[in-house]
């Protein structure tokens, strides 16, 4: 009885080792731990290969994880929900949705019961590949399975309805959050104004940069780089002037799509020196410019030599 606390206490030792390693992306060095730890025979858990298998799908390497599962079923383990939302943590960042879901059933089909992170995950994850109506269904059935909607399900949903143009839909959730208890993080902000942006509805934009800033959060780079977006979009190349000024006063650096969005709106308005002065602010800034920055560029040359002519 005493010899098995011991060898209890070893695993835990070196699966709280591998644990450490894992976390500082030091990979081999956990296996290595791993390897210690089985030839000296003491047999890992459940907990020991879902945090290698957890490290290894944040790294990409799914091929090596799905070893692992093999391994410890053989060994007469069970997969839980922590190595379930590890594995289609892992796949959705490969954009495998189809493997994704292939798990999803697996898990139903042995009584494991989805959480709140499996559904935003696996809705995510057919959000960024544009399958939209399949991320509402496994939303709607978290809800059905009476799983309790969080920010990041809220804000997924927004995100949803924002990329298919519904505002309406959008705002309408955003504020049912708020009734439901639910408070609207940067992200649900930043959501929404990008969603008002790519509208042309500007002033709603603001409206909720606003909002969002009298609850006490600061814009950051993606709220900025859509405001900046936006107003040079519908003309108001000024007004996104003064903005990309204001967010590096307040130390945001810009981005390569900030630094592109700026100087396309400056270019088409003819404004060439100013556009080429952040162009060199840009490179100097370590960004590489894109071809819709050359582009604009070469664009608004062709502007002054039309007036030129003129």
């Amino acid at each position: 009885m005493a010899r098995d606390k011991g060898l209890a206490a070893d695993v835990w030792l070196y699966t709280t080792m591998i644990k450490m390693y894992c976390r500082a992306n030091k990979m081999k060095q956990a296996f290595a731990l791993f390897d210690e730890c089985v030839n000296k025979g003491l047999q890992p858990n459940e907990r020991t290969y879902g945090i290698l298998i957890d490290g290894l799908a944040k790294h990409g390497q799914m091929y090596a994880a799905e070893m692992l599962i093999d391994e410890l079923q053989k060994k007469g383990l069970k997969l839980n929900l922590i190595i379930f939302n590890s594995l289609i943590h892992g796949y959705c960042k490969k954009g495998n949705l189809d493997k994704v879901l292939k798990l999803q059933e697996t898990m139903e089909k042995n009584g494991l019961k989805l959480d709140a992170f499996t559904c935003n995950t696996i809705a995510h994850g057919l959000f960024n590949v544009d399958r939209c109506n399949e991320a509402k269904i496994v939303l709607n059935k978290m809800v059905e399975q009476g799983i309790a909607p969080n920010m990041v399900t809220y804000t997924t949903l927004i995100h949803i309805y924002c990329k298919e143009g519904d505002m309406v839909e959008a705002r309408r959730i955003f504020r049912d959050m708020e009734s439901k208890g639910v408070s609207p993080g940067p992200a649900t902000y930043n959501v929404m104004i990008d969603g008002y942006c790519k509208k042309g509805k500007i002033r709603e934009a603001e409206r909720f940069r606003k909002e969002m800033e009298k609850k006490g959060m600061e814009p950051d780079l993606y709220t900025y780089t859509s405001l900046v977006h936006g107003h040079c979009c519908h003309g108001k190349v000024d007004v996104a002037v003064k903005l990309f000024e204001e967010m590096k006063g307040k130390r945001v650096g810009p981005s390569v799509v900030t630094y592109t969005a700026i100087i396309s709106g400056l270019s088409k308005e003819g404004r060439s020196e100013e556009a080429f002065r952040l162009y060199e602010e840009m490179v100097d800034s370590g960004l590489s410019p894109d071809d819709t920055v050359y582009s604009s560029l070469v664009g608004s040359l062709h502007t002054i030599k039309e007036e030129t002519r003129e």
